[in-house]
């Protein structure tokens, strides 16, 4: 069986990919790391070298092979939606484990790294990072009304990190065909999800979409096979300065959660300088030694 890591790589969300991967030693049993980017490799590899992170190790996929093959995936942008590209980056990342032929892939969002030894595949079963006895409402009847089916688990997939076996993802493809025979698979989850009215102030009545592709791949895997949870104890940081006060007798995850971009982890792509990173790096390492 093999096992890859797909690390999903908008552009700027390279300099917390970089400090993320100072972490890989806790994602055990890990075949190789597939880089998923429409940035291309020739930049991202000085990048990673710069701070070493051992290029060997990775493969590489632009997101233009996802765009040539399932130019759906811009089904899923709408007008008057304020979340942008949100729901296409979505559908990207199942375009990604529809292509990719590895057994099981462990999709990777790089603003959330584990402190914990974190194993997705114990050679027989998945096991899913959670929170805990959570749901977020938003996404309150999503998965059944795609697949015809409860949610088959009491917690919340949205972990940034869930691995998908391929077998799973092939039932799933088989149901969505069966279901909706006359359309293509990602149009039929998207057209599957109900629509929504915005809110003040974030908009005045129009209807948008709330999906999560993390929520849908968990709890189809739950209903296909007995799964093993983690329960994953997120430390949140809203300022850079505030990874100082992390505990890892509480937390095994860290995350990303500054609002305002500029203010989080930046790259200088003319000298490859992400500043601060030692320091920032060295704040995490004499919490979890």
């Amino acid at each position: 069986m093999t096992v890859a890591r797909v690390l999903f790589l908008a552009r700027y969300r390279v300099p917390h990919a970089c400090f993320a991967m100072q972490w890989d030693h806790n994602l055990l049993d890990i075949d190789y790391t597939i880089i998923a980017s429409p940035v291309p490799q020739h930049e991202l590899w000085p990048v990673f070298e710069r701070y070493g992170i051992d290029t060997s190790r990775l493969k590489y996929m632009n997101d233009s092979v996802i765009y040539q093959r399932y130019p759906e995936v811009n089904n899923w942008v709408f007008d008057h939606d304020y979340r942008g590209w949100w729901l296409r980056q979505q559908a990207i990342k199942l375009a990604y484990r529809d292509l990719l032929q590895e057994d099981v892939i462990l999709m990777h969002d790089c603003d959330t790294f584990m402190i914990e030894p974190y194993r997705c595949w114990d050679g027989e079963q998945l096991n899913y990072l959670v929170i805990p006895d959570t749901k977020h409402g938003s996404y309150h009847g999503v998965f059944e009304s795609i697949t015809g089916l409860p949610e088959a688990s009491p917690h919340c997939f949205v972990t940034e990190l869930v691995p998908v076996l391929r077998t799973h993802w092939l039932e799933l493809r088989k149901l969505l065909a069966q279901r909706w025979p006359n359309k293509l698979w990602l149009d039929a989850i998207i057209d599957a999800v109900p629509g929504m009215p915005t809110i003040p102030p974030w908009g005045t009545g129009e209807i948008i979409k709330w999906f999560s592709e993390y929520e849908l791949l968990g709890n189809w895997a739950a209903c296909c096979d007995p799964i093993n949870y983690t329960f994953q104890k997120r430390f949140e940081y809203n300022q850079l300065e505030l990874l100082s006060t992390l505990n890892a007798r509480e937390f095994n995850a860290v995350c990303d959660a500054v609002p305002d971009l500029s203010q989080s982890m930046q790259l200088d792509w003319d000298t490859l300088d992400i500043p601060n990173f030692e320091y920032y790096q060295h704040l995490v390492k004499q919490c979890t030694q």
